[in-house]
């Protein structure tokens, strides 16, 4: 009875649109009130000060961070910029951008709807004036953004560790040739369609060897910052969140000298010349940029809205993910009390499935539950529940992880609930808005549905990927056991 009733609450809630915080809260107190004698106000107060002070959750925000100076600075316009002049020539052209822009990108961000927003935002106004095919353009953006959680540094992968109690240095590890192999499979994709429907993606032309190796200086900024966050993860160095501090730094470091420009430059000079004369470099440099003094001044305020702007997104979307994270540890810890958790592992482990079988079982169950619920309330919710009976099993937890936050992807770009496709719906209205005021024409938007068909052939290459995870689960694990030694 305890365990129906859960159920039949907690998809009530979600049918009748309560916010996702709200409908696993209300449901461990009803649960606890009714079925359980425990101090329950003491056991809310408990679980909001260790989820909130748990030391690895502290590079949600973090990570968040990183993501939006990235976003507002300009990084990730002209990283976009350099990929596409080495793999237009790809039959597909600009479109291939998207995947790899989205996949560097997301090793920096951590975040899937960042990735979508920045990568979208770059490149619909292009795609827009060469009469590429709207429907996969969309689809590539959305699919490419979902990349943002599997491709270390990973939020996904973050929760997923803190709610299972696996390591996530191994966890990253593991999703490195999945998220690689995932966007690879996405491409090889878009050139089969390309070759078979030459029309959806007109010919590139050829860019210079010069121009291409040039570009390369856009992508110093975003290699570094990679580096130095996976790099000390994986040294040793530095626990995520301590990466996440670094990357921080980083980002804010590049994104304040890509706002200040000349200004700085001629600011340093300046001070540089003993004798005060306006001769020389100075002069060269002032005649170039005449705007230089009151460049300084206007520099401070652009980086100061940049900075601003920045922490409150940050907030609020860490904020949210944090609040449905105590509401997910406080309805797991009332599932437990109540035996939810054990009496659902008894059942799973009576049902006396081999541990592929189980998980082939999770997937179909997830791709259904993917269809309605939204992706990070269908991993908070189900994982504590499911994670006895798939140790019981012999399930590897990280090896499933892998599998989960793909799972998770394609909830993100599944219709009608992935939010990947309202957020890329809601930037293509957004751009044609602007585009229309810019040409005087009236604004002219597709519907969400395009946006639906866009992303179909994705979820096939994620089904595909998946199949090959199950079949070969060497694919996610061969790099931590050889980087952490096996287990």
């Amino acid at each position: 009875m305890v365990i129906a009733t859960a159920f039949l609450m907690m998809g009530g809630f979600f049918m009748i649109g309560l916010y996702v915080a709200g409908a696993l809260g209300v449901l461990s107190l009803v649960m606890m009130y009714f079925f359980s004698d425990a101090p329950l106000w003491n056991i809310m107060g408990n679980k909001a000060w260790e989820t909130n002070t748990n030391f690895i959750l502290i590079a949600v925000p973090l990570f968040l961070l990183m993501g939006e100076l990235m976003l507002r600075s300009g990084m990730g316009e002209r990283m976009y910029g350099s990929v596409s002049r080495w793999l237009a020539f790809l039959p597909g052209g600009l479109i291939h951008t998207n995947i790899a822009s989205c996949a560097i990108f997301a090793a920096c961000s951590g975040s899937s709807v960042a990735t979508s927003a920045t990568i979208s935002r770059v490149s619909l106004p292009t795609f827009r004036s060469r009469g590429y095919s709207e429907r996969l353009v969309i689809g590539s953006l959305a699919a490419g953004g979902t990349l943002g959680i599997l491709i270390p540094p990973s939020i996904g992968l973050i929760v997923y560790g803190v709610l299972v109690e696996e390591s996530i240095g191994r966890l990253y590890l593991a999703g490195f040739i999945p998220g690689f192999l995932l966007a690879g499979m996405m491409m090889l994709m878009i050139i089969g369609v390309a070759i078979m429907f030459p029309s959806i993606a007109p010919k590139e032309p050829g860019t210079s060897w010069r121009l291409k190796i040039t570009g390369l200086v856009a992508m110093i900024p975003v290699s570094l910052i990679i580096l130095v966050v996976l790099g000390s993860i994986y040294a040793g160095l530095a626990t995520p969140t301590e990466a996440a501090a670094f990357g921080v730094t980083g980002a804010l470091v590049f994104a304040m000298i890509n706002n200040s420009g000349p200004a700085i430059l001629g600011g340093f000079l300046r001070k540089m010349d003993s004798s005060g004369s306006q001769t020389g470099m100075i002069a060269r440099l002032q005649e170039r940029y005449p705007e230089i003094e009151g460049g300084v001044r206007q520099s401070m305020t652009v980086n100061w809205d940049m900075i601003k702007d920045s922490m409150l997104s940050t907030v609020r979307t860490s904020s949210m993910i944090m609040l449905i994270v105590i509401a997910a540890f406080t309805l797991s810890f009332a599932f437990a009390r109540l035996g939810i958790s054990h009496d659902i592992s008894q059942w799973i482990t009576g049902m006396d499935l081999s541990s592929t079988q189980l998980v082939i079982v999770l997937v179909i169950f997830y791709l259904l539950l993917g269809t309605f619920m939204e992706s990070f309330a269908m991993l908070v919710t189900t994982v504590p529940i499911l994670a006895p009976a798939l140790e019981a099993t012999g399930v590897d937890l990280v090896w499933f992880g892998i599998i989960m936050v793909i799972l998770v992807e394609a909830a993100l770009i599944s219709p009608p609930e992935g939010i990947n496709l309202y957020v890329l719906h809601g930037v293509r209205r957004d751009v044609d808005a602007e585009m229309a005021e810019a040409e005087g024409l009236q604004e002219q938007t597709g519907t969400i549905t395009d946006v639906y068909i866009g992303v179909l052939p994705f979820m096939a290459v994620m089904a595909a990927v998946i199949v090959l995870l199950i079949i070969f689960p060497d694919i996610a694990l061969w790099l931590p056991d050889q980087v952490k030694g096996s287990r």
